[in-house]
């Protein structure tokens, strides 16, 4: 009963700090008038991310859906961050990452959760059909052959996870 209480005691203490370190930095935005804050917001997505993952390191019963969430939160909240700062209109070209993002998921899950070779296969699968897609966007389409190169190459590693 004690510890239950002095987890909670720590989780609402970081809570707390993290509240007011984000109620200062709007505070700093808003009376320096420097219009940041808007652009931050996905850096509330990554303290989810790290948190999901935390949640996935700390529990014995490991289950994959925390680290493959966290994974794909923290990938997308950089991005995320990245195009608030540059030009959102990056992602006519760069959606595909959004793809290996959920490859790199299921990756992260594969190697950490006991070898599943489906998570494996799924990851893989993934990030080739990213790469293709993106020859295919930003080059031209004379790389079409690839995706058999690549999807072959998958079939390889999967066979060789077995």
């Amino acid at each position: 009963m004690r510890e239950q209480r002095g987890s909670r005691d720590i989780v609402s203490r970081r809570l707390a700090v993290l509240l007011i370190i984000i109620g200062a930095m709007f505070a700093a935005d808003s009376v320096l008038e420097l219009s940041v804050a808007p652009k931050l917001w996905p850096v509330l997505l990554t303290i989810v991310a790290v948190g999901l993952i935390g949640i996935f390191i700390k529990r014995s019963a490991r289950g994959g859906g925390y680290l493959g969430g966290g994974i794909y939160l923290l990938c997308f909240s950089g991005l995320a961050l990245y195009c608030n700062f540059a030009d959102w209109a990056m992602l006519t070209v760069l959606w595909p990452v959004f793809i290996v993002f959920l490859g790199l998921a299921f990756l992260a899950v594969f190697f950490a959760c006991g070898r599943n070779r489906w998570y494996l296969l799924l990851g893989l699968l993934l990030l080739s059909t990213a790469v293709v897609l993106w020859l295919f966007l930003a080059l031209s389409g004379q790389f079409w052959w690839t995706a058999f190169i690549l999807v072959g190459v998958s079939l390889l590693v999967w066979e060789r996870g077995q």
